[in-house]
């Protein structure tokens, strides 16, 4: 549940980085909030975006950031622009930045699902129309929930984390954090450890109902694409009744930093075909 939950005002300076990354209108027509929330008797931080004015019950998306520890950790700048750009397409954003103690695809995945019974306390939420989207770990992170849960109707998997074997070989800075997070582990448990976290090793444990779209640049150096395109075709071969979609962005980095507009265009595109037909 939460426990407290703060409007952001951001500062001046920052606001004007946020209409020049964003665009003005996120800033005057969105309203992004800090919360405070329990998730296994932990407290969890996080934060909550949604249109200033709606009309209707609004869509839900959970949206599950990269990095680990401090690394990636979504700021309340960070928040009004990522979170405030989708809330901005009509749907009440809910993100979350794990339980201090990261254990990388652990039990802080439950600080992702502990969400959805939040989102079903909300009264402008449509609580059954709930769609989720990781970037790079954020993304791993999904895939586990989506082994978890069948609450999520549609999925968006950015330069995300399938083969964390093949991650930690081409990321040194990953894979010194797995190295510490690991430290003392026999090699069993370590190799179980990354098993547990690669998506291509339990994709058949994946929701089959769940339509993901795969976006990843081909000249990521720190998640191959070929994570994307491995389990896009596992999934694909394995559920023919789903719809699965690879997009693969010519010369795009991991951030994707060059293809914005391209990718924000894929990213609505799908959350607005599923989340938005009924």
């Amino acid at each position: 549940m939460i426990f407290e939950i703060n409007e952001i005002r951001l500062p001046k300076k920052q606001l004007v980085l946020l209409h020049k990354g964003w665009g003005k209108d996120i800033s005057e027509n969105t309203i992004t909030s800090r919360i405070k929330y329990l998730s296994d008797g932990i407290e969890v931080e996080g934060y909550i975006s949604k249109p200033l004015e709606f009309k209707s019950r609004l869509p839900v998306i959970i949206w599950n950031r990269g990095g680990n520890r401090s690394s990636g950790k979504i700021d309340d700048f960070l928040a009004s622009g990522i979170l405030g750009e989708i809330a901005s397409w009509g749907y009440l954003v809910i993100a979350s930045n794990y339980r201090e103690n990261d254990q990388f695809g652990g039990e802080d995945v439950n600080d992702i699902l502990n969400l959805i019974d939040i989102i079903d306390d909300f009264t402008e939420a449509e609580s059954n129309l709930i769609g989720m989207e990781g970037w790079s770990r954020g993304g791993m992170m999904m895939y586990l929930c989506l082994s978890k849960t069948n609450r999520i109707k549609c999925a968006i998997a950015v330069s995300a984390v399938a083969n964390l074997e093949r991650t930690l070989s081409i990321n040194p800075v990953l894979n010194k954090f797995v190295i510490e997070l690991t430290q003392g582990y026999s090699k069993e448990v370590k190799d179980e450890f990354i098993k547990k976290r690669s998506a291509v090793d339990f994709y058949e444990e994946i929701n089959p109902n769940t339509p993901t779209l795969f976006i990843h640049g081909n000249s990521d150096d720190k998640v191959s694409y070929f994570d994307s395109v491995d389990l896009y075709e596992k999934l694909k071969s394995k559920n023919t009744d789903t719809e699965y979609k690879l997009e693969l962005i010519e010369k795009g980095d991991h951030y994707l930093s060059r293809n914005k507009e391209l990718v924000r265009a894929y990213r609505k595109d799908w959350f607005d075909m599923y989340l938005k037909r009924y």
